[in-house]
């Protein structure tokens, strides 16, 4: 089986014909200006999701489709080739034998914005062709399953394949009762299906634009937000929080994931933070607008998850938006608590989720019945992680984005190496757990790791507010920082005028502080700005007083910092 994951499609790419999907708009206030985007001039032949024939395969082929009830769960035989003896074997040979070869869409940047221009590389696109399950109205109508229930503690509903919804028990989800609907569960895909058997009449469901699902592999999403968000209704599935106030952005207008419809998705959805941001595509290189829109949703009080990336067998190439700091990025687990072959191992995952052998909903035209089984990709580990954040939030809504985040990671249950691994980050997510566990200390003012996410006018119209005043020269901050996740910290100062603001980091030697002056436009400046901007541990107001920003970064002996920074200004 292939590993799912929709690709990111960066708007700066030649084609011969445009179509308008919306009216340029201003996207994150005033500093970014985006076009109406082109659809990408494809030729991409990949294997479709089987669509017609619903029938089964014992050792051969059959005419008619069979229900197989196996000891106190239901199994679905699944069509497979006849000389397969185990399903799993099946899948191994086909995602290591023979594939056809997909099409590498090469994208050219746009023109920069500011000063972050950032080298485009290809991007390629793997698809799959999950196995279809069979209709479950049929299942329904021969076993009479609506009243089946799950064995496990916690919760219960009448699902019919929730018991072969493996990764519920994985993560806990069945230990612990859902909430009602309360912080939105936010998906930027491709659209939703609320047709399709699962979703027809979910309350609670917000179309932030409109849906598309037609496309060949726009049946992505609805799989996304049925393993996340799907309702019990007696259907099929449950998902990890089906009561959710579920949002859905359609980001590919034109069948593709494109970089300037999930920038606009993101920030329509940061327009309300509190939220937590579903991301199942990634591409090699990074989107510039989609980067910008990740760290205006932050800065608004989102969280934002994302799949992690299914590179795990092809050198692990960094992955965005996963890899971009302060993402919860979401790696892809076994029924064995096993890193996943296909997963990308990367210093940038924060956790990990299940994601092999997953069932859920899909398109009608996808499927006539409504579902898909065996898929495997972090696409669906990120969404299992982004409900239970949603819950846990609506439960605790106390807590900030930085505090969920962390919340997340140092509950999550350790796997393999002890401790951090880039396999599976901090481990695998544990609800029962980040639903007990104390809240961490928050991380104020993020995200904050360059100047321009802090000064206003820049990146964020308001920026952050400065620490000190001409009121409060002095202050002492707590905060945070991580070797991958959370680099440095920049906060803003005021130098008042005839006085001397030094600076000083408590953090058992593992953090240092410097300032930088009211010119200095990024801490990564060149020689002869630095020079000029970078003040030391100390700066003077002069005859009027002057904004500064002080730089917190690790000193290397640890992975994770906590820290106390001082402020102090004084007559000399």
């Amino acid at each position: 089986m292939g590993h799912v994951q929709l690709r990111l499609v960066d708007l700066g790419v030649a084609v011969e014909q445009e179509i308008e999907v919306e009216r340029a708009r201003p996207l994150l206030g005033d500093t970014l200006t985006a076009a109406p985007e082109p659809a990408l001039d494809r030729e991409q032949p990949v294997e479709q999701p089987a669509g017609g024939q619903v029938g089964l395969e014992e050792g051969g082929a059959v005419e008619e489709a069979r229900l197989v009830e196996i000891a106190d769960r239901v199994g679905l035989a699944e069509p497979r080739d006849g000389d397969d003896l185990d399903p799993r074997l099946g899948r191994e040979r086909l995602e290591r034998g023979a594939q056809r070869s997909l099409a590498v869409a090469e994208v050219r940047a746009e023109g920069d914005v500011g000063e972050r221009h950032r080298t485009r590389l290809p991007v390629r696109w793997r698809y799959v062709a999950p196995r279809p399950v069979i209709a479950l109205a049929i299942a329904v109508a021969v076993l009479g399953l609506a009243g089946a229930a799950t064995a496990a503690t916690g919760r219960v509903s009448d699902e019919p394949l929730q018991s072969q919804e493996w990764w519920l028990h994985d993560v806990g989800a069945d230990q612990a009762t859902p909430p009602g609907p309360g912080v939105p569960l936010a998906i930027v895909d491709s659209g939703l299906d609320v047709t399709t058997p699962e979703f027809a009449g979910r309350p609670d469901v917000t179309l932030l634009n409109n849906q598309s699902t037609f496309g060949p592999e726009e049946w992505h999403g609805t799989v996304v937000a049925s393993v996340a968000a799907a309702p019990v209704n007696g259907v099929a599935i449950v998902g990890v929080y089906p009561q959710a106030a579920l949002e859905i952005w359609d980001a590919s207008p034109v069948s593709s994931i494109l970089s300037f419809s999930a920038a606009v998705g993101i920030e329509t959805v940061a327009e309300h933070c509190p939220a937590v941001i579903s991301l199942s595509f990634g591409s090699r290189s990074p989107s510039q607008q989609v980067a910008d829109a990740v760290l205006y949703a932050q800065h608004r009080g989102c969280l934002v998850v994302a799949a992690a990336g299914n590179d795990g067998d092809h050198g692990s190439p960094p992955s965005y938006p996963a890899d971009q700091e302060h993402v919860l990025t979401v790696a892809a687990t076994d029924e064995s608590d096993k890193p996943a072959d296909f997963s990308t191992v990367s210093p940038m995952n924060d956790l990990a989720a299940p994601g092999v052998d997953i069932t859920g909903a899909v398109p009608l035209t996808a499927n006539p019945s409504g579902f898909m089984s065996q898929l495997d990709g972090t696409s669906f580990a990120a969404p299992i992680v982004a409900a239970a954040a949603a819950w846990i939030w609506t439960v605790r809504p106390t807590l900030d984005w930085t505090q969920l985040y962390e919340l997340l990671r140092v509950t999550a249950r350790d796997v393999g190496a002890p401790g951090f691994d880039p396999e599976t980050g901090f481990g695998i997510l544990d609800i029962p757990a980040a639903l007990a566990a104390p809240a961490p200390p928050r991380d104020p003012l993020e995200p904050n790791d360059d100047i321009d996410e802090v000064k206003p006018g820049a990146l964020f119209q308001d920026g952050e507010p400065a620490i000190t005043t001409a009121a409060k020269p002095s202050i002492r901050i707590a905060g945070s920082l991580d070797a991958n996740d959370d680099t440095r910290d920049i906060y803003r100062i005021w130098v008042p005028a005839n006085r001397v603001v030094r600076v000083s980091v408590a953090a058992a030697g593992a953090a240092a502080a410097r300032i930088w002056g009211p010119q200095t436009t990024s801490v990564d400046e060149g020689p002869a700005a630095r020079r000029r901007d970078l003040k030391g541990t100390q700066m003077q107001g002069g005859l009027r007083g002057a904004n500064a920003y002080v730089e917190v970064l690790p000193t290397g002996k640890s992975v994770r910092t906590s820290y106390v920074l001082a402020v102090k200004a004084s007559r000399s």
